[in-house]
C-alpha cells in the first residue's frame, strides 16, 4: 500500500522542484491524492466562479491511452495519477454563477451583495468580445488563467507532499476530449502528472536575473529591495 507522505515547507519545495523527467509505476496514497486535489480547489478565481474541471487518471490502462492521445509522452503512463485540467468557458451560465451565490450566502454574504455579483458577473462575461465599451475576455483564455491558478496549486501541494511533479501541455485536445468524454464547449488547459521520480533527477537550469525581468513602477526601471 501507497505511504503517506510527510510535508516539507513551500519554500523548500519552490527550491527543490524539477520537472520530472520519468516516473515510478507506483500507487499515489489516496488520501495523499485528496489532498492534492481539495488545495487546488481553493484557488482564487475570478469572481469565485471556479470554472475549472478535473479528470483524474490512475487506471494504467487509461493513462496508456491517454498517453497517446499526448505524443506518447511515457511519463504519462508512468505517472501515479495524471490530473486532466479543464476549464468550462460556460459554467457560469449553467449553474456555476447561482451555486457560487447560493454557497456565498450560506457564509455570511447578503442578498444585496449578491445581487451585485450576479450582476457584474452577467455584465462581464455575457458581452461580446473586442464590443466598443465592453469589458468581457476571451473566454477561453479566462478560464484558462483560472484553471491554471488551481493547477499550480496543486503541483505545489504535491510537492510539498514529497510527490514529483510534471505539468504539460503537449496534447492533442480533440483526442484528449474524446478518450475522456469531455464536453466539446470545454477546455483542456493542461496535464500534471504526479507520482514518485525514476532515475536522476534533471539539474537546475538556472533562472534570469532579477534585473531582467522584474522592473519597479515602469517596464525597464530597476528594482531595489
Amino acid at each position: 500500500m501507497a505511504k503517506l507522505a510527510a510535508e516539507k515547507p513551500l519554500s523548500q519545495s519552490i527550491k527543490e522542484r524539477r520537472a520530472t523527467p520519468s516516473f515510478q509505476d507506483v500507487p499515489i496514497h489516496s488520501a495523499d491524492l485528496e489532498k492534492i486535489i481539495r488545495a487546488g480547489l481553493e484557488a482564487p478565481s475570478g469572481y469565485n466562479l471556479q470554472p475549472w474541471r478535473f479528470v483524474v487518471v490512475r487506471d494504467r490502462e487509461q493513462r496508456k491511452r491517454l498517453s497517446q492521445a499526448a505524443f506518447s509522452q511515457p511519463k504519462i503512463a508512468e505517472a501515479s495519477a495524471v490530473i486532466v485540467a479543464c476549464g468550462d468557458p460556460e459554467g457560469w451560465k449553467n449553474g456555476d454563477l447561482e451555486e457560487m451565490l447560493r454557497l456565498s450566502g450560506e457564509h455570511g454574504f447578503s442578498a444585496e451583495s449578491s445581487e451585485r455579483v450576479r450582476g457584474a458577473v452577467t455584465g462581464f462575461l455575457s458581452s461580446a468580445p473586442g464590443k466598443p465599451g465592453g469589458l468581457a475576455p476571451d473566454l477561453a483564455v479566462w478560464v484558462n488563467r483560472q484553471t491554471m491558478i488551481a493547477v499550480t496549486t496543486m503541483m505545489w501541494t504535491a510537492e510539498t507532499l514529497g510527490y514529483d511533479t510534471a505539468p504539460m501541455e503537449g496534447f492533442m485536445e480533440d483526442q484528449v476530449k474524446a478518450l475522456l468524454k469531455i464536453p466539446d464547449r470545454v477546455r483542456v488547459v493542461a496535464l500534471l502528472g504526479v507520482g514518485r521520480l525514476n532515475g536522476p533527477d534533471k539539474p537546475y537550469a538556472g533562472r534570469f536575473p532579477v534585473e531582467r525581468t522584474v522592473f519597479a513602477e515602469e517596464w525597464g526601471e530597476k528594482i531595489e529591495f
